[in-house]
């Protein structure tokens, strides 16, 4: 069976009721409920987005750090 990646403007639908429980099984698949797009995702689609948010964040912090030791090293030449 064909499951449904994402579901859009869940609020104008008799899904709606999903926005007060955060979520729901439809089709034999569970989804979550996004407040900020109005939206639906499955939640093996959901547990993906949110691992690669948090590998760019990892990414993110490193390149940070290394810039700011880069920096304080600069500053320990004087």
């Amino acid at each position: 069976m064909d499951r449904t990646e994402r579901i859009y403007n869940v609020s104008q639908t008799q899904l709606s009721v999903a926005r007060f429980y955060g979520g729901f099984k439809f089709n034999g698949a569970d989804y979550h409920y996004d407040a900020e797009s109005d939206t639906l995702t499955r939640m093996d689609v959901w547990n993906a987005r949110i691992a690669s948010s948090k590998e760019d964040g990892e990414k993110d912090a490193k390149a940070e750090r290394e810039k700011w030791t880069k920096a304080q090293q600069s500053f320990a030449a004087f």
